[in-house]
């Protein structure tokens, strides 16, 4: 599904659908899917950092008008110095912790 032209509020429908469907997924393929993402993001780097300067244009008239505040228009702005590789590493750290669901990972529970 393509959310290229898709409203904020039918993105996050979107989002809070797929979460629910990653939840069950297994190990292997999170990590393949968070893998897949991490790639993607890194190859339309460009693309994305175009769209985000469009969208902090709109959001920035907002933000003079009030209906937005400052700090929201900050946290937007990913071409900001650091924050999309810092955004990248982040995928791939969540990558790398261990699986949540694994009765294993928890001490309380010895097996």
């Amino acid at each position: 599904m393509s959310l290229t032209d898709s409203s904020p509020l039918k993105a996050a429908e979107a989002a809070s659908i797929a979460s629910r469907s990653l939840a069950t997924l297994s190990v292997k393929a999170r990590n393949n899917a968070l893998t897949s993402i991490h790639n993607a993001l890194s190859r339309e780097r460009d693309k994305i950092l175009q769209a985000n300067a469009r969208d902090l244009k709109a959001a920035s008239k907002a933000a003079q008008d009030g209906s937005l505040s400052q700090a929201v228009l900050k946290r937007l702005d990913l071409g900001r110095a650091g924050k999309y590789d810092d955004m990248l590493k982040g995928i791939l750290d969540v990558r790398e912790l261990e699986d949540p669901g694994s009765w294993q990972n928890h001490t309380a529970y010895p097996a």
